[in-house]
């Protein structure tokens, strides 16, 4: 290592290279080098700024190499927008860390030593002064900005998962999507804000693997899955000819005697079943008597540990304590009250609300024709609520993936005008309230003559009945989905 450091400003662009979500998974070990070459040496002082919009000073880092040709570890590549493009790169040792407390231009130290501090400039690497460097430093010091982090500053510690556990709220939350990330974080023992700073091809692609080796198992509840299917049955099968019955475990029973042989072995993995639909099953008939040994006192090696006698091999069963059973549950379905008794006392809840602010997080186009997307999504979802209540709103999710307002109109044809024509039984009337009257017209017939020939005392009345009708797609435009939530437009 040289003796005397030089000092470097490393600007890194936010549309390239997530540089603070990868400092806040402690994930960067590099930087691209695309000026001053032979001059940056191991040893070297770097300062490392954010640029655009939310720019600062997010870390101060020492040079651990040479500027050379190496590849990028797996952990820092999933923080770069897009393929890497290869060049020069440094290794670096994180000093200071101030993903959740920048320094910003506004606070960098008034002295003559910035006068000439090139951040914000076009560019990636610039020299830097040991003024500069050491000032920030010792400003690090004085506003105390390493101590009283955040909680998910310090390298991110794995969660804590209860055994049995349901998902629930309405459809669209995304539900179904997050038991990939609550698998992995009780498989993984990482934790769910972690896992959410990877892609999601990479999740599913370990989820997959999980599934493949039988660490993970999924399936659905439908009105005609029986116990047969969950615990064990007989089954027929063909012989040299002959029609034989045997006796078939399903899938709950192959999952759990596959976590009980991995505690035997001493191995101490975890094992996931995941149930999506869970309230579309009649529970009490599909776990039957396992109903109680899925309790968390009750699993084997507990103090209140049960087992029992399978109805059709006979054989001693018992639900092992590294089988964790996670479920999805949508709230509107009706019979989410006949789950209460059933599983209140041996689940765990987490509620998965509607998230309009993902849509502009994540979604790929958050204004789409002109549509403020979450503006829409929360307007509906007031309005929803008032008329019904919470456990009837619409999901985020549904809004991620338009771009077009053929996207926009293919969405509320196929998907939310349905979902309420279900909520509020086909009541257009109600509907409109919800969407209003650029999607609903109304129609007045106002003479009895609409009727068959028949004498009626309240024929006349009936025949001023409103009737409701919904306009053809043809006709909505983006003025119209404008216009639910800025009545003004």
């Amino acid at each position: 290592m040289q003796k005397t450091p030089k000092y470097w400003l490393f600007q890194i662009n936010p549309k390239v290279f997530r540089l603070k979500d990868a400092l806040r998974a402690e994930a960067l070990t590099s930087s691209p080098v695309k000026a001053h070459k032979a001059n940056i040496k191991k040893g070297d002082r770097i300062i490392l700024w954010q640029s655009g919009n939310d720019s600062g000073c997010l870390a101060l880092a020492t040079a651990e190499s040479e500027v050379a040709d190496f590849e990028i570890s797996e952990s820092e590549k999933q923080f770069y927008r897009g393929d890497v493009k290869p060049c020069k790169r440094v290794q670096l040792c994180i000093n200071y860390n101030l993903w959740n407390k920048p320094i910003t231009k506004e606070i960098l130290p008034k002295n003559n030593s910035f006068d000439k501090f090139y951040a914000g400039l076009p560019g990636t690497n610039f020299k830097a002064t040991k003024e500069q460097f050491e000032a920030l430093e010792q400003l690090i010091k004085q506003l105390d900005l390493l101590q009283d982090p955040s909680a998910e500053y310090l390298p991110i510690k794995a969660q804590n998962h209860p055994l049995n556990l349901i998902l629930y709220g309405p459809p669209g939350t995304g539900k179904t999507f997050q038991t990939i990330n609550y698998a992995l974080s009780i498989i993984e023992k990482r934790s769910l804000s972690e896992l959410e700073l990877e892609k999601r091809e990479k999740l599913r692609d370990r989820f997959e693997e999980y599934l493949e080796k039988g660490q993970i198992a999924f399936v659905t509840f439908h009105q005609s899955f029986s116990y047969e299917d969950f615990v064990e049955g007989i089954k027929p099968m063909i012989k040299k000819k002959n029609v034989l019955y045997q006796v078939e475990p399903g899938i709950f029973k192959r999952i759990a005697q596959d976590a009980s042989r991995n505690l035997e072995n001493e191995l101490d993995e975890k094992f996931v079943l995941i149930i999506d639909e869970i309230n579309r099953g009649n529970v009490a008939s599909i776990f039957g008597e396992l109903i109680t040994l899925i309790e968390a006192d009750k699993r084997a090696g507990k103090k209140e540990a049960l087992q029992a006698i399978l109805p059709y091999s006979k054989q001693r069963f018992f639900v092992p304590s590294n089988l964790h059973i996670l479920a999805t549950m949508n709230t509107t379905d009706r019979s989410v009250e006949s789950l209460d008794i059933a599983l209140r006392r041996r689940f765990d809840f987490v509620e998965m609300l509607p998230r309009p602010d993902m849509i502009s997080k994540i979604a790929k186009k958050p204004v789409a024709a002109g549509v403020d997307l979450r503006l829409l999504l929360t307007t509906l979802n007031q309005r929803i609520e008032v008329l019904l209540d919470k456990d009837y709103c619409i999901g985020h999710s549904y809004f991620l993936n338009i771009e077009t307002l053929s996207d926009l109109k293919e969405v509320f044809s196929k998907k939310i005008i349905p979902l309420l024509q279900e909520y509020f039984f086909s009541d257009l009337g109600k509907i409109g309230l919800i969407i209003g009257k650029e999607f609903i017209q109304e129609e007045r017939y106002g003479n009895r003559d609409v009727f068959a020939d028949f004498d009626h005392e309240f024929a006349n009345d009936l025949a001023e009945k409103q009737i409701y009708l919904l306009k053809p797609m043809k006709e909505w435009t983006e003025a119209t989905f404008i216009r639910i939530y800025d009545k003004d437009y």
